[in-house]
């Protein structure tokens, strides 16, 4: 595994800081500054060595995210290989494929997080970080979906062995009328970072 991962920058709250069960926002105005925040968090989770991360990207996409993950010296074929680590696309996850994209129902979503938790721990990994970008579904109309989810999964997150962490851009969401956007998502996460 590449030591020049350690570039990528920490920050004063990390993963350390967060347990299992732990329902996290997280709200963004720039690009570098989401890839600061949320590439020190994959750092940290991969270096406790005891458990996976989800990465579900936004409008950067897969390929995205992992180019600028690999760009920080982080290695994400390694990590990839062991199968501590996953890319996700937000649309393949939460939407269906229809010519008329819909939001998942809150079952089918809960049974992949499910699935994803069941599948960390028998690759022999105490939890499972994911970390959500939402952009992308906000641009496409489903925040409010998206919303309703969110507070579902973080009440039943006692329940499943997985630490949430939903990344929203101020951008985003101030062109979608909201006017605070700090305000609004502290009010569906029991902790900000």
């Amino acid at each position: 595994m590449s030591s020049a991962s350690t570039e990528v920058p920490n920050n004063s709250r990390g993963t350390d800081d967060l347990e299992v069960g732990s329902h996290v926002g997280y709200v963004f105005e720039s690009h570098s500054e989401k890839q600061n925040k949320l590439f020190s968090l994959c750092r940290e989770t991969v270096d406790l060595k005891n458990c996976g991360l989800l990465y579900i990207a936004g409008k950067q996409g897969v390929k995205g995210i992992r180019l600028s993950l690999i760009d920080t010296g982080f290695d994400v074929a390694s990590y990839s290989r062991s199968r501590q680590m996953e890319i996700v696309d937000s649309e393949e996850w939460f939407l269906e494929s229809e010519r008329n994209p819909k939001f998942k129902t809150l079952e089918e979503l809960v049974r992949k997080f499910t699935q994803a938790s069941a599948q960390t721990e028998a690759e022999g990994y105490n939890y499972l970080v994911v970390i959500s970008e939402t952009d992308m579904l906000v641009r496409k109309g489903f925040l409010s979906k998206y919303l309703e989810f969110d507070t579902y999964l973080g009440r039943t997150l006692g329940d499943l062995r997985i630490t949430l962490v939903c990344a929203f851009d101020k951008r985003e969401l101030t062109a979608v009328g909201i006017k605070d956007p700090v305000t609004q998502v502290s009010e569906f996460h029991a902790l900000m970072i």
